[in-house]
């Protein structure tokens, strides 16, 4: 939705002078069923209420389980400068992966409560994890999670926002308990479905500065088909409005691919593009992660780990994040915004949400401070710069100050031994180059980049090759454009060279249709990727990779 946003606050945080400290903000509180206790008449549980701190409220609706509460002036006068926000959540009577997270909310000076939707608050979200399909009955029945969020400190002791709101933490988890009630021992008739701690582990001393800062939306959903700004396109529009420059901005984004099922963007991995005023200024893929590192926290077996343990690429190649961890707090160096009016795009062009099922929950605000997370950054704009004959020539572009990277080869789908697993170490020059690649199959690669203190960044990929063919010419010599693509209906091939025959294959190499027009008809092919070949009068051929959506 497009908006034009207003509020900002360009303030001085000022340095306390109480020695740094822990706050404890929940302990042990409990969540209910996010589809419970909706309808007229129907209440909570006592306990809902009576074991959450005092002075706390609880924002329970449809798809929606929120404590919070306000810090008070001497727990906010006790957090310094590094500030570490962990997280426990403890198993109850939900055993399916959810959607859960922390947000900063500025509630209008001396109010007691607030309403979700109140419009006189801001929210921010500092932190989104996956809760993991975890069984009650078997250990481990707690899953921690951290997040570096030294940010929040100078919004905090800003003198020009404490003197209008007061900064409350709201804490969510949404559950639902109606798998568990016939699936775990003991959770019959329970509509409790976790339980969690969190506190903020903080230290050094706040340094006066200018603090600069501007939400932009709150989990709000995107899409292609009821969620967009650009009609049957994933784009989402934020435009803003400032009044004077701000010097080093940093977008913080939040986003997570939700659409579990047959073919839904959990299981799709999607380039996602970012601009400001047009010019991109950060491309990631969401994942990367190897998921058998959180395993231990998913005992039940009803989940998507299985009963045997999956290779790397059996997760990366398709998984958006995993059950067990956090969302990464995004962080994109806007430079110097003057001022005047802007535009933030987040673009994910080949997204499909087959079945117009599905969603990204999009987060994020502009500061012109840190969260002083120090991560290794994935490299982006991976592509197949040629490919002939058994040979494939990969290049990227590398995000940080890195000169190493990894790739990583092996045949598409094939996780075993037979799929060929090769790591490539390279240096100093973001490119690799294999000729020894075997005829007829289909490779996936993966890069990451290698930074100082044995930090690796997450893998950025899959990228598929065309099928690997003797005589296929050099991608790059040969002038051959297909478009649109992604593309509805008819997809068009302008090219210098005369064609003779157009091929449609599936990713299995399946051929689903031939033909020798330069415009061909996909309008009944159904939603996904596909390999078109295309084969020249002078003997020569070319495959291209076609997105229908």
């Amino acid at each position: 939705m497009k908006k034009k946003l207003l509020f900002v606050v360009a303030g001085l945080a000022i340095a306390p002078f109480f020695r740094a400290q822990n706050v404890s903000v929940f302990n042990d509180v409990p969540f209910y069923s996010m589809y419970h206790y909706l309808g007229e008449g129907e209440t909570m549980p006592a306990e809902a209420y009576s074991q959450i701190p005092a002075g706390a409220i609880r924002l329970h609706a449809y798809e929606q389980d929120i404590i919070s509460r306000k810090l008070t002036d001497s727990e906010i006068a006790s957090i310094g400068s590094n500030v570490k926000m962990n997280i426990v959540l403890t198993a109850a009577c939900d055993n399916y992966d959810r959607l859960a997270g922390v947000n900063l909310v500025l509630v209008p000076k001396g109010a007691t409560t607030y309403t979700y939707n109140q419009s006189d608050i801001k929210r921010i979200e500092i932190g989104r994890f996956i809760t993991p399909f975890m069984n009650k009955n078997i250990s481990p029945t707690q899953v921690p999670y951290s997040f570096q969020v030294d940010n929040i400190s100078n919004i905090l002791h800003d003198t020009a926002l404490s003197a209008t709101y007061d900064f409350w933490i709201e804490f969510r988890a949404d559950g639902y308990s109606a798998a568990a009630n016939t699936q775990v021992a003991g959770c019959a008739n329970r509509t409790d479905v976790f339980r969690g701690n969190l506190e903020f582990v903080t230290s050094g001393a706040v340094t006066p500065s200018q603090n600069f800062f501007l939400p932009l939306s709150y989990r709000q959903n995107l899409n292609n088909y009821n969620a967009t700004d650009v009609p049957g396109q994933t784009t989402r529009l934020v435009t803003f409005t400032l009044e004077q420059p701000v010097p080093n901005a940093i977008l913080h984004l939040s986003t997570s691919n939700h659409g579990s099922n047959s073919g839904g963007e959990e299981y799709v991995k999607r380039v996602h593009n970012v601009y400001l005023d047009d010019q991109l200024v950060s491309q990631y893929m969401p994942g990367g992660k190897n998921c058998e590192d959180y395993r231990q926290y998913n005992t039940q077996g009803n989940g998507i780990y299985g009963t045997t343990a999956k290779t790397l690429r059996g997760w990366i190649s398709w998984n958006n994040w995993c059950p067990g961890d956090v969302i990464p707090n995004r962080e994109i160096n806007l430079g110097n915004l003057s001022a005047g009016t802007h535009t933030i795009k987040i673009d994910v062009p080949t997204a499909v949400f087959t079945g117009q099922q599905g969603y990204f929950p999009i987060s994020m605000y502009i500061q012109n401070q840190k969260n002083g997370d120090v991560v290794c950054a994935a490299p982006y704009d991976f592509k197949i710069t040629n490919q002939v004959n058994t040979t494939v020539d990969l290049a990227w572009k590398e995000a940080g100050n890195s000169n190493q990277w990894q790739t990583l080869w092996g045949r598409r789908n094939i996780f075993t031994a037979a799929g060929q697993e090769t790591y490539r170490d390279i240096e100093n020059e973001p490119k690799d180059s294999r000729s020894d690649l075997n005829v007829n199959w289909i490779y996936e690669t993966y890069v990451k980049s290698k930074c100082s203190n044995d930090q690796s960044s997450v893998w950025y990929g899959p990228l598929y090759s065309a099928q690997i063919k003797l005589g296929t010419e050099d991608i790059a010599t040969k002038k051959t454009e297909v478009y649109p693509n992604p593309v509805k209906d008819f997809i068009n091939i302008s090219t210098t060279s005369k064609v003779n025959k157009v091929s449609v294959y599936n990713v299995d190499g399946k051929i689903l249709l031939e033909d020798n027009s330069t415009r061909i008809n996909l309008s009944k092919f159904s939603a996904g990727v596909y390999l078109m070949k295309i084969d020249f009068a002078d003997g020569k051929s070319q495959t291209q990779k076609v997105i229908k959506q």
